[in-house]
């Protein structure tokens, strides 16, 4: 087991926390609000995506130092992380999904709906926190 690079780790912890802050700020407008300026839905979007950025960040680091496992992508470190135990599969179902809509935004894979951004957004929020939370309980142990 090789050591993990802490600074790191709290560096991605406190983007992942300013990220849900953000959001949340977003998501208290009111909906007829946010959609009417697609300067929020952009915002939203990008804040999406540096809240994966951040996760997998933090996920691929532990798997390769605690685990010596490797990622092939944003979901599939999603997935180890559940499968290694370093957050529940609960988690690691509801990340792989903001892992698959980071890679949509990326890519252009389907064009996102805003409203369904929105809605997702506002009934998820919570998921973040959960990770920081689970990864600080996996940090403990060690």
């Amino acid at each position: 087991m090789l050591p993990l690079d802490n600074e790191r780790i709290a560096k991605n912890k406190a983007d992942i926390l300013a990220v849900k802050s953000d959001v949340a700020s977003l998501v208290l407008i009111d909906k007829g609000r946010f959609l009417s300026d697609k300067k929020n839905s952009l915002s939203l979007k990008y804040l999406l995506i540096q809240a994966v950025e951040a996760i997998t960040d933090i996920c691929q680091h532990i798997l390769v130092k605690a685990k010596g496992a490797a990622c092939e992508g944003y979901v599939d470190c999603i997935v180890k992380a559940g499968e290694n135990g370093l957050i529940s599969h609960q988690l690691a179902n509801k990340l792989r999904r903001l892992a698959d809509l980071r890679n949509s935004l990326i890519h252009r894979y389907w064009i996102i709906n805003d409203e369904e951004l929105y809605n997702i957004s506002k009934e998820n929020i919570g998921d973040l926190e959960d990770f920081v939370n689970q990864i600080d309980s996996i940090i403990k142990k060690r």
